[in-house]
């Protein structure tokens, strides 16, 4: 019996060990892949990181915007009122001249 198990580990060795050959290329090809896996998804959390940021950043951009347009217009429409209120006085002051006028001339 020990010649036969002689003769298989012997015709078999070369076999095993190409078999262990392949096992270990196997497992260095699937570390080197799951490290580019790993490289390539830390680049992808970085990129959405970057994305989110910018995102977020032109979100506050905007408020501000809006915010600072809020008080322009809140400001000009006190000074549109400002000017109509000073129109109107300005209106006054020229339909009480007219009429002074108006009774200058009739008197004369």
């Amino acid at each position: 019996m020990e010649p036969d198990i002689m003769q298989l580990f012997m015709s078999g060795g070369a076999n095993f060990a190409f078999g262990v050959f392949l096992y270990m290329q196997n497992k260095d090809l699937q570390k080197r892949a799951d490290e580019r896996e790993a490289k390539q998804d830390k680049k992808e959390e970085e990129i959405r990181a970057r994305y989110d940021k910018v995102v977020h950043d032109l979100q506050l951009r905007e408020e501000n915007i809006r915010k600072d347009l809020v008080v322009e217009i809140n400001d000009l429409d006190k000074r549109m009122s400002l000017l109509e209120q000073k129109v109107n006085m300005v209106a006054e002051v020229v339909q009480e001249i007219k009429q002074k006028f108006i009774r200058v001339s009739n008197a004369g």
